[in-house]
């Protein structure tokens, strides 16, 4: 029989309390019987009966465990590019306290949901490009991941379907190109000028690309600060940045993936981790761990039942 937990201090502690409560009771009963003439015989039979069932108290809190089993352990591996929209209207307000803010605030738990997963970051404006490579490294990727601004990119504007193409190009052609489960999650408000090409949303259905789109903003927008105060375009009109729904839900459906809102009212990301983590991966390591199982509940259903048949049990320490 092997043991969980230790006999330490909390144990020692147990007993003495046990030995010096029950003496105290054992003196008290035979003192009361001696005063009425008579015995408490059954007070042998309550001893036996509570230092069994502490005995068996004690050895439930130890955990004890017999019989051994082997059991497998599998590591399933995604590879994962997390593409960033870093254009202008990324800095619009209509989700506190910022759309990019508030989507690098949610990449980051998003990767720290996914450590046996490899995880590369691309950032695009009118042009995408790769920021991070595929990686383990969550605290190198975290450092990359705060330092996002909008004038990161020379170029305003938004090409989704620049970037998406840009990580599937990645995905496909990277150094494991069929070993491992290829996704892309997209945060961006979706105002983007120009459909994607049929061509490729049949790459990413047929390569089985997992595509995960988060729409950040609202439909009704806001304006976008610049340099302290609104931004406003050639003509003086005030500028209003929206999210552009209807795009991003297209581009989901044409692509098999699945679309989901970012913004102050509704906060889809823990469904969007969920559906990430519960998507097929690939098999990359596997190994044969002994496990030993904890059967305290046996010692404690022993210890309950003696202790029931103790209550049943009466010492008469008079007669009538």
């Amino acid at each position: 029989m092997n043991w969980n937990y230790p006999f330490e201090t909390t144990e020692y502690f147990f007993i003495f309390f046990f030995i010096l409560a029950y003496v105290t009771f054992i003196i008290r009963t035979i003192r009361v019987a001696r005063q009425l003439n008579t015995t408490a015989r059954t007070l042998i039979l309550k001893l036996f009966l509570r230092s069994i069932a502490f005995a068996l108290l004690i050895i439930s809190l130890l955990g004890p465990s017999f019989g051994e089993a082997d059991q497998a352990l599998q590591s399933k591996g995604k590879d994962i590019y997390v593409l960033v929209d870093l254009s202008k209207s990324m800095d619009a307000t209509d989700v506190t306290p910022s759309r990019l803010e508030k989507v690098k605030f949610e990449i980051n738990r998003f990767v720290q949901n996914q450590r046996s997963n490899r995880i590369g970051l691309i950032v695009f404006s009118n042009d995408a490009f790769v920021q991070v490579p595929l990686t383990y490294d969550a605290a190198a990727l975290d450092l990359f991941i705060q330092s996002l601004q909008t004038n990161l990119l020379p170029s305003s504007g938004t090409n989704i379907c620049g970037a998406a193409e840009l990580a599937y190009k990645k995905l496909v052609n990277g150094d494991d190109p069929s070993g491992r489960s290829k996704m892309m999650v997209i945060f961006t408000d979706g105002e983007n000028k120009t459909d994607c090409g049929g061509s490729l949303y049949n790459n990413l259905r047929r390569f089985g690309i997992g595509v995960y789109v988060a729409g950040i903003g609202t439909k009704n927008g806001s304006s976008i600060p610049s340099e302290g105060k609104p931004l406003k375009d050639s003509r003086d009109n005030l500028v209003i940045s929206k999210l552009d729904d209807d795009f991003l839900q297209n581009l989901a459906a044409n692509a098999k993936g699945f679309y989901y809102q970012l913004n102050n009212e509704k906060n889809d990301v823990n469904r969007m981790i969920a559906d990430i983590n519960n998507a097929d991966g690939t098999l990359v390591d596997t190994r044969t761990v002994t496990v030993v199982s904890n059967k305290y509940y046996y010692f404690l259903g022993a210890a309950l039942f003696l202790l029931v048949m103790d209550v049943l049990i009466t010492i008469g320490t008079f007669r009538l």
